[in-house]
């Protein structure tokens, strides 16, 4: 995960508020989910024999989906405590922790009763492990799986949801598995596709809609972040409204996380020009240099191979000056930047770059025309000079 370095500047207080990994006290907008979530899971809390509760999260890129969550975590926490209820919930990166069915399940067994983990268990063996471990001890979890869209489409392992969501029948009737519930997130619907119909019944048809931010939310939104993150008077409210105006179009489609990528990189354009206020020319260059699809938070999230693999085709994009480039050229880079950051290299540089091309990140048209999702060639050169910095900072930041 990348932590933006605190540090103050003529312009910036702090860029730590500007990072899609902060949560603010207070999430705008956001109040009527996280209070539908606690009313759910409370009810199973104080009744943990209770069928097990199912709960999808909907909603589109940058709709406050993780930051709402998580913050229904620490409230849920908080509730377990007054009730002296040993509650864990673990919260599971799909992108990150999901590449495979057992490895997601070790990865839940691992942070929710790591006792009962061992690397030689079959993924049904790490379940039923997992609920042992928590009827011994007396404790319960609630199961966060951030991106199960993804994780289906990436692994073509449907049958996952399946286990997830029937583990009460492990158990005799009236035992409680210790996993309360859980609670799916996903872009869209379109993820019901990969269920088939018993899968679908278990999940439930009724999620929690995560609507897009209008230009007014985005506004408070951004104005909140400017006071927290910026020094009085860098950001005019025109700046603001220009950002949202922006974030709203049909380029970015609301993603908050894009509105936070512009201020902060527009942010960093002024200082770079020993200035002490950002103007709508630095927001301009700064669009022409980005896109949405390929955020800071996105590069963030990527597996350690597929930020590496990333690296390789921009690389390769930047010494070809071509918006494709061939495989084998992007393995060569690949090699080089491996060597660079002292790291190991790695046989699946394939999978890293289908890894990415579900992302919407790397456009693949064949082994020989590789290139970056949805730049035109006539601004290639920037968006690669900017994409190579994002990927640059996060990678050092491993």
């Amino acid at each position: 995960m990348i932590v933006l370095l605190q540090s103050q500047t003529p312009i910036f207080k702090d860029k730590t508020r500007l990072s899609p990994h902060y949560i603010p006290p207070i999430l705008p907008h956001r109040e009527k989910q996280i209070t539908f979530l606690l009313e759910a899971f409370r009810e199973v809390l104080a009744k943990p024999k209770s069928p097990m509760r199912i709960v999808q999260v909907i909603g589109p890129v940058g709709a406050g989906k993780t930051s709402s969550c998580i913050r229904f975590s620490e409230y849920m926490e908080v509730e377990s405590q007054k009730q002296n209820t040993g509650l864990k919930i673990v919260y599971v990166n799909l992108k990150l922790h999901g590449s495979s069915r057992v490895l997601l399940y070790r990865y839940l067994v691992q942070q929710a009763a790591p006792e009962a983990y061992s690397a030689s268990l079959g993924a049904e063996e790490l379940l039923l492990q997992l609920i042992n471990q928590l009827q011994a001890k007396k404790e319960y979890a609630i199961l966060i799986l951030d991106e199960i869209d993804y994780f289906l489409k990436h692994t073509k392992e449907p049958h996952t949801v399946y286990d997830l969501t029937r583990l009460d029948e492990f158990l005799r009737p009236g035992e409680s598995s210790g996993i309360l519930g859980m609670i799916f997130t996903a872009r869209s619907r379109e993820f019901y596709r990969e269920l088939d119909q018993a899968e679908l019944s278990t999940l439930g048809r009724i999620p929690v809609e995560f609507p897009v931010y209008e230009a007014q939310q985005i506004r408070q939104i951004l104005l909140d972040r400017v006071n927290e993150a910026f020094q009085p008077g860098a950001v005019s409210t025109e700046i603001v409204d220009y950002i949202a105006d922006i974030t709203v179009g049909p380029m970015a489609g609301g993603d908050m996380r894009y509105a936070l990528d512009l201020m902060l990189f527009s942010g960093e354009l002024a200082v770079n020009e020993g200035l002490s206020k950002i103007t709508t020319e630095h927001v301009r260059k700064i669009v022409s240099e980005t896109l949405p699809g390929a955020t800071l938070d996105d590069i963030s999230n990527l597996p350690k191979q597929s930020q590496l693999t990333l690296f390789a085709v921009v690389r390769a994009l930047k010494t070809k000056k071509t918006p494709y480039v061939k495989l084998k050229e992007v393995r060569r880079n690949y090699g080089v930047v491996c060597e660079e950051y002292h790291v190991k290299t790695s046989d699946d540089v394939e999978e890293s770059l289908q890894d990415l091309h579900d992302r919407g990140i790397v456009d693949i048209k064949s082994l020989t025309e590789i290139g970056i999702n949805g730049v035109s060639a006539e601004s290639l050169g920037n968006f690669l000079d900017h994409l190579l910095k994002k990927v640059r900072q996060v990678i050092d930041d491993l």
